[in-house]
């Protein structure tokens, strides 16, 4: 039998530790009084229980110059996992991570597009029941599920205007609907919502408190996290930079990118030749988006000040890295020489960033929860 999060019965303290932890490891018990501003006391008293729970773990012992050796914390990988869903065009991409945010097993399975829900949740119930059964997981600890769907939250704040090959999901309460489908703990969020948690928690920017993460996929948008908070919004639609795009014009996305590719005659197939080539079709496409990126990140500088942007999604990863350097180059001529340099960078995480980050939103909200 699965465990639920609810079980855990995590104080805020614990939770606060957990992240320490999480930012920090390996972290000694002083250290984690340092940085949470608690007694040596409390601090024992709460690793105590995280360890006992399963949830932590110690390392190998960190001799020092006085006193008692200590013996550093981190989160115990075993000590739960979470699952992730995606939806791309033709297909559902799952993410199974443990509690390090390490990555498990990933799969990709067809998906008729906009066929009923019930068909879509019947699928996902069967995929995963296998991937658990495969992977021996299924009396495991499971933190929760957390699905990706492109689209932005309608005024009731519970269904969401999804993109074309998911229409027929518009009316429906899919936050409900996940939940009602799976004994899990379920959160659902927009792509982008779910990649910027996903970098997040990947590790591997963990000295960074504010982050934007722009997706080029099939369409553009942005998750945003301040102070290490997922920023939603007054209407839980916060990043909506495709605003600046509407449907008719083009945009700097990979969809726009094929379209544009197609329309010259080429195949999706024949990108990875374009791009090496340099061909004349890529390179006009490249120059207006390179245009298009830098505006939206001088937007996200003047509003959000982040520390960190991240480029990522279904682009290919050489596209997004040229445009990291080429804006990077616009930035330093653009911008005042006195003002703090924004960090930008292309994710390497590339076409699983929605499932991966899917996954780690289970995570986040255990730890984040209030």
């Amino acid at each position: 039998m699965n465990v639920k999060p609810d079980c855990l019965e995590l104080r805020p303290t614990q939770r606060l530790l957990l992240e320490l932890i999480r930012r920090h490891a390996p972290v000694t018990r002083t250290e984690l009084a340092r940085l949470s501003n608690l007694t040596g006391g409390a601090i024992t008293q709460q690793c105590r229980e995280l360890l006992f729970s399963g949830l932590v773990i110690e390392g190998e012992r960190n001799m020092g110059q006085r006193g008692q050796p200590s013996l550093p914390l981190r989160l115990n990988p075993g000590g739960a996992c979470s699952l992730g869903l995606a939806f791309s065009p033709g297909f559902i991409n799952l993410t199974l991570v443990d509690l390090s945010g390490r990555k498990l097993f990933s799969v990709s399975e067809p998906h008729q597009e906009n066929h009923p829900l019930e068909t879509t949740l019947k699928q996902i119930k069967a995929l995963i029941e296998q991937t658990l059964k495969k992977r021996q997981l299924q009396h495991a600890r499971i933190l929760g599920v957390g699905y990706a769907v492109p689209g932005f939250l309608k005024t009731d704040g519970r269904k969401r205007h999804c993109v074309a090959w998911l229409a027929s999901w518009r009316d429906t309460d899919l936050q409900q609907a996940f939940e009602n489908n799976l004994p899990w703990p379920t959160w659902v969020e927009n792509n982008a919502n779910a990649s910027a948690i996903g970098e997040l928690y990947s590790g591997m920017w963990n000295d960074y408190h504010d982050l934007t993460f722009i997706d080029l996929g099939y369409g553009i948008g942005a998750g945003i996290i301040a102070d290490g908070k997922l920023l939603r919004g007054g209407f839980l639609n916060a990043g909506e930079v495709g605003m600046a795009f509407p449907a008719e014009k083009p945009r700097p996305s990979l969809k726009d990118l094929l379209a544009t590719l197609e329309r010259e005659g080429f195949s999706e197939a024949q990108l990875p030749e374009l791009l090496a080539t340099q061909h004349s079709a890529m390179e006009a496409w490249f120059t207006r988006c390179a245009e298009q990126v830098e505006q939206t990140i001088m937007g996200c500088l003047q509003w959000l000040d982040p520390q960190l942007i991240i480029l990522g999604g279904a682009m290919p990863k050489a596209i997004t890295q040229r445009l990291v350097n080429t804006v990077t180059q616009r930035l330093e001529l653009r911008l005042d020489p006195e003002r703090p340099k924004v960090r930008l960078v292309s994710s390497p995480i590339g076409v699983e960033s929605a499932s991966w980050g899917a996954a780690m939103i289970p995570l986040y909200q255990v730890i984040n929860q209030r």
